[in-house]
């Protein structure tokens, strides 16, 4: 009887062990550089408009954001002759993320309206843009190509 006492013990500890295990590979702590990556992104060929570097102030004024509740935030956009643009930022804490994100919605709305009237096709690529959220980091993109850039985020944050 003690054997099989043992023998149970045993498979449980195991199992626990293999939990614990997967939940951590499921849970890692991402680090993302949002430099690095804006830069990646916005070097590839998933835009048909020449992208440039936002300063933070006016990405943080076009959003709404509040501007303690980022920590770190850099964003690429388009001429205005098409929707594309990259925004990734850092919040300071995961509490911060549903405001973000609300915030985020809210300017997706004016701009689907802005390209409803004088550039219609601009609005499938709104409709379409990648939305992530990776622990407390958040990844914007609106492109040409999102299946190029869905590539490169899910690449990167391996």
């Amino acid at each position: 009887m003690s054997k099989k006492i043992l023998i149970i013990v045993i498979l449980l500890i195991v199992i626990i062990i293999g939990g614990v295990i997967i939940l951590n590979r499921n849970n890692k702590n991402i680090e993302i550089n949002i430099f690095e990556l804006a830069n990646k992104i916005s070097q590839s060929n998933a835009f048909e408009d020449e992208l440039a570097e936002v300063e933070k102030e006016l990405v943080i004024d076009e959003y709404d954001f509040d501007e303690n509740k980022i920590k770190e935030i850099v964003s690429y956009q388009g001429s205005g002759a098409t929707s594309e643009e990259i925004v990734i930022l850092q919040s300071n804490t995961k509490n911060d993320l549903n405001e973000i994100k609300q915030k985020i919605d809210d300017r997706l709305v004016e701009r689907k309206e802005v390209f409803e009237s004088y550039l219609p096709k601009e609005v499938s690529k709104i409709d379409n843009k990648i939305l992530k959220i990776v622990n407390n980091y958040v990844i914007l993109c609106i492109s040409n190509n999102q299946e190029e850039v869905n590539n490169i985020i899910n690449e990167y944050i391996k």
